[in-house]
């Protein structure tokens, strides 16, 4: 999402549209064919939109590039730009971003109005020039200043995310953006308001800034909307709605629905199970997505919508893992450590670990610090293991989260120390996961290394339920103190 908008080509030209006659859409194509062949540039540029759109023709990127390019070197200003934005990205031609700055400066300088933002774009990102943030953020304000354009909005938003690294900057961007039916925008402003980043955090709010990107046919907005309906986040929970959520966006092209229709089809959820279509669905999705066939692995592992087959699962664990999915590798390494699907073998799982450690998982990190704790099948090494531990919790770990607070809130073989043990839950609560929250809530509500806060213990709690884990025994329970009954 950090990247600059896509340009949105419109065919409303009124100078090669027929103002009475009301003809098909197959009509009008051959109209424009043969108008664009007798050299009319706007039919050459409305042609190269059909082509670029599949509107009323097949579509084919690289014939829309060839009509813009015509159009263009006749002098044709939105075509200049349009040749450029292919160019750019590689649509329908190879990739040769000096042309395309070429293009769009060229376009400028005869007063299209898209071309500066593209200029902008490629001075932020340096494409096609030398980069300079600097300069850039200079030409994308002034295009919002002189405008009001709410994709300059949105280019200002992905630089202050993407190169300065200022969030709140972004947020500022994004909003702005967003209040202008700017749906990529209106999709950040969800992720910000969903964790609270910048803004207050609200389920409520996220899903409704999701619902209006959605409502834009946005393919993001709408996977989102699905797994909102999904988990019940600020939204009553419904499997029906985010089936047909997924559908649509699945529809666009997005591949992370796709997955998880097939995932409803396997296990029946808010439609009627088919195992034998999303089985195929996933497989063909898993010839080159390696997460497809991670997830395709789980379902057999932990017979999800199938019968449990050990050998299944590490066939599939393998195939994400040969594209170094992180922890595909550490799958691997807990069957390698259980003998199940692969010969048992210590050594190969530890091995596994190691390299879905490298690769960034926090999981293979927690069960590296779990075989060094044990000292059975690998030498006990105390120091290493905490060490582990320190490491998985960092990146967000639950499990090792807990683990470690655990022991620094009860002084278990360490000097008891409750507000390093809160210290090492945080970064797992900011990844939300549930055990860690149920943990800090339980530090709230108590005033154990923290000051003490129920309303926010409570909040936790509703958000690990959120996240799968039934809370409502513990809920009851904080409720009750809250009104002074227990």
């Amino acid at each position: 999402m950090g990247a600059p908008s896509p340009l949105f080509l419109s065919t409303d030209r009124n100078s090669i549209r027929e103002p009475h006659p009301i003809v098909s859409r197959r009509e009008e194509i051959n109209w424009l064919r043969q108008a664009a062949l007798g050299g009319n540039i706007d039919a050459q540029y409305d042609l190269g939109c059909a082509y670029a759109e599949g509107t009323g023709v097949p579509q084919s990127h690289s014939t829309a590039y060839r009509w813009f390019a015509k159009a263009a070197e006749k002098g044709d200003p939105e075509s200049m730009t349009a040749a450029g934005y292919c160019l750019l990205n590689g649509d329908g031609v190879e990739p040769d971003h000096e042309a395309a700055v070429a293009w769009f400066k060229q376009a400028a300088g005869e007063g299209d109005q898209d071309a500066p933002r593209y200029l902008a774009s490629c001075t932020l990102y340096g494409e096609g020039l030398e980069a300079d943030v600097e300069e850039g953020l200079r030409l994308a304000e002034q295009g919002w200043k002189d405008t009001s354009d709410p994709e300059y909005a949105h280019l200002i938003a992905c630089a202050q995310h993407d190169l300065l690294l200022d969030e709140d900057e972004a947020v500022v961007w994004h909003r702005l953006a967003a209040e202008q039916d700017h749906d990529e925008s209106m999709v950040w402003m969800g992720y910000f308001t969903r964790y609270g980043i910048g803004v207050q955090r609200s389920l409520k709010a996220a899903f409704q800034w999701y619902q209006k990107a959605a409502d834009a046919d946005n393919d993001a907005g709408l996977a989102n909307v699905a797994i909102c309906y999904h988990n019940g986040e600020g939204v009553e929970q419904s499997f029906e709605r985010a089936y047909e959520y997924r559908e649509q966006a699945a529809a666009l092209g997005h591949q992370e629905s796709s997955l998880w229709l097939a995932v409803q089809l396997l296990q029946g959820l808010g439609c009627e199970a088919d195992p034998e279509s999303a089985l195929k669905r996933m497989s063909d999705l898993a010839e080159e997505d390696p997460s497809a066939a991670m997830m395709l692995g789980e379902k057999f592992y932990y017979a999800e919508g199938v019968e449990k087959d050990v050998d299944e699962a590490v066939k599939w664990f393998k195939i994400a893992a040969d594209s170094d999915l992180p922890e595909a590798w550490t799958f691997l390494g807990v069957c390698a450590w259980n003998g199940e699907g692969r010969e048992a073998s210590i050594s190969d799982a530890m091995e596994c670990y190691r390299r879905a450690a490298d690769l960034g998982d926090s999981h293979a990190l927690f069960n590296l610090g779990l075989a060094y704790r044990g000292g059975e099948e690998v030498p006990r090494d105390f120091t290493r293991s905490w060490q582990l531990f320190e490491q998985a919790a960092l990146q967000g770990n639950g499990p090792a989260a807990v683990l470690l607070a655990e022991a620094c809130i009860e002084g278990n073989g360490v000097p008891r120390d409750p507000s390093l043990g809160v210290a090492y839950l945080r970064p797992a609560i900011a990844a939300e996961d549930p055990d860690a929250m149920i943990k800090m809530a339980e530090c709230l509500a108590q005033g154990t290394g923290v000051r003490e806060d129920q309303v926010q213990a409570l909040e936790l709690l509703k958000l690990a339920q959120v996240q799968g884990r039934d809370t409502r025994v513990e809920r009851g329970q904080l409720r009750r103190r809250m009104r002074g009954l227990d």
